[in-house]
């Protein structure tokens, strides 16, 4: 079995979390995004994206656009995710989908668009939507996943876990709510796990996408801008460290 462990150890297979950069340098500003624009409302309309939220999308949906700072600089990864209108996506250039394209991408979906910037519409871009996981190339019986709840007192109790297939994990998954959490520890893929671009949730970070190491050597080779790689075996909280490996990496922000 090929073993990839998501907090601790990171063996055999390379896998990097999006990040977005945080060299205000590269970006011109941080935040890129001034105002999110609604064409709806966002409440009550059923065709708007926010609806679709982990679902594959068989309509063309209603989107949000957004008006950058006019000191940003347009880099081919903007960073929108968690806003109204980018619940479960982002936006990339159509340079970046091209790369996409030719790799083995599992769960996404791409719908074009534009974004505004000193009152000009720039319109070769694409919303991300995120709807699916690759649980079937997970080896369910070697993963650990360590469940999360609350006591009377308000203490924290934690229970390891371990399931038998991706319908019995998705069928405990889709019942937690917060203040219950479930995380993973190790994950164990299946020989046949050859995705290159996808997302995991239940993971440390990762919300945006993970990437095989050949698909950031091919975007790094091709300059795409405004995005990092944090390796995935390496948490948000020691990657966002003073003199940590992002800084070595990318530099100081």
């Amino acid at each position: 079995m090929k073993k990839i462990n998501l907090l601790f150890s990171f063996t055999i297979m390379k896998y990097f979390a999006i990040e977005h950069s945080r060299n205000e340098k590269l970006v011109g500003k941080i935040p890129q995004v001034k105002e999110f624009i609604h064409h709806c409302n966002v409440d009550e309309e059923p065709k708007f994206i926010d609806r679709f939220i982990f679902e594959e999308i068989k309509i063309q949906p209603i989107l949000s656009n957004v008006i950058l700072y006019s000191n940003a600089k347009q880099t081919d990864f903007i960073d929108t995710y968690g806003h109204i209108g980018f619940l479960s996506g982002y936006l990339i250039s159509n340079k970046f989908k091209e790369i996409l394209d030719k790799f083995n991408c599992y769960g996404f979906q791409f719908f074009q668009t534009y974004f505004i910037q000193k009152n000009q519409k720039l319109d070769n871009y694409w919303q991300v939507n995120k709807y699916d996981f690759p649980y079937q190339f997970i080896d369910f019986i070697k993963t650990t996943f360590i469940f999360k709840d609350r006591d009377v007192n308000k203490n924290v109790i934690s229970k390891v876990m371990n399931f038998k297939n991706a319908d019995e994990f998705k069928s405990f998954a889709n019942q937690i709510r917060y203040p219950k959490w479930l995380f993973s520890e190790d994950i164990f893929f299946t020989e046949e796990m050859n995705l290159d671009f996808f997302s995991l949730r239940y993971t440390d970070g990762a919300h945006k996408g993970i990437v095989s190491e050949r698909l950031k050597v091919e975007i790094e080779k091709e300059t795409i801008t405004g995005i990092e790689f944090r390796p995935i075996e390496i948490s948000l909280q020691e990657w966002g460290k003073r003199d940590g490996l992002r800084e070595k990496t990318y530099g100081k922000t």
